[in-house]
């Protein structure tokens, strides 16, 4: 590659790089402004005002309401998801049924969330569980679980045939196969799933603002929401919760994100 390919290389990827992480500052230096000053692109002066602000206010009860949420709907899809994809990847079941299933799972998650969002309201209403966390994890299953299946379904079909049937012939019946065998196989697909199931739940707004009424049970995405109203927009707060509100995301992804590559490592 000539010099003149390899600058031109390297300034594209300048160019990506400070459009990658534009967004980044622009939120770094607005969380450390107070007043006008959140307008102003390059400034040396810095305040930590706005995390003041946002910790006084109770934002950590928030964040731990966010926390909670996201490892239940997870937890509650995992659970969930891990045997339906066993069974339809792995047992004898019929293929007309096993296609029926999988194409409602895929025609479930394509339906607008705000259509599902009228009969689960009506339904929690009457059964007075509204406003209630693990009501809103049961709700995510809308999101989460369809995903959670088709995701986990090629993972398990992609387990070897033949150390299922060692087990098998050993006398190891179907839940030993699973939880013993498969599970291990298909350890990096399950973080892999968890991750994202996360990350749905995590950022979830639709579902939390219509469920939850009171302001002890809101979760990060309300409470940022309500930066804005029609007196303003605080930029600075909005922008030190986002931060802050990011870090626990980043913090897991990084600790499972090791195991996974060597979970694929492995295989």
């Amino acid at each position: 590659m000539r010099v003149w390919e390899k600058l031109l290389v390297y300034a594209a990827l300048g160019v990506i790089l400070v459009w990658t992480l534009m967004p980044v500052y622009w939120t770094v230096n607005v969380s450390l402004k107070t007043g006008l000053e959140v307008y102003e692109v390059f400034s040396p002066s810095f305040s930590l005002e706005n995390y003041a602000k946002l910790f006084a206010g109770g934002f950590h009860r928030y964040l731990v309401n966010t926390v909670y949420l996201a490892f239940l709907t997870t937890g509650l899809s995992l659970l969930l998801a891990v045997p339906a994809a066993y069974s339809l990847s792995k047992l004898p079941i019929s293929e007309q049924l096993r296609r029926a299933f999988l194409a409602w799972t895929l025609f479930s998650r394509t339906i607008p969330p705000i259509v599902l969002i009228i009969p689960l309201y009506v339904m929690f209403s009457r059964l007075k569980l509204l406003d209630n966390l693990n009501t809103v994890a049961v709700a995510y299953q809308v999101y989460t679980l369809p995903f959670s299946i088709w995701m986990l379904l090629g993972f398990f079909r992609s387990t070897p045939r033949e150390v299922e049937e060692a087990a098998l012939v050993d006398g190891a019946g179907p839940l030993t196969v699973l939880t013993r065998v498969l599970l291990p196989l298909v350890a990096p697909g399950i973080t892999a799933t968890a991750i994202f199931s996360l990350l749905i739940s995590w950022n979830e707004f639709l579902y939390a603002v219509i469920l939850l009424h009171s302001l002890r049970n809101y979760t990060v995405p309300l409470v940022i929401a309500s930066y804005i109203s029609e007196w303003g927009v605080k930029w600075g707060e909005m922008a030190a919760a986002g931060l802050v509100s990011s870090l626990p995301m980043l913090a897991f992804t990084g600790y499972v994100q090791r195991y996974m590559v060597l979970g694929f490592m492995r295989r």
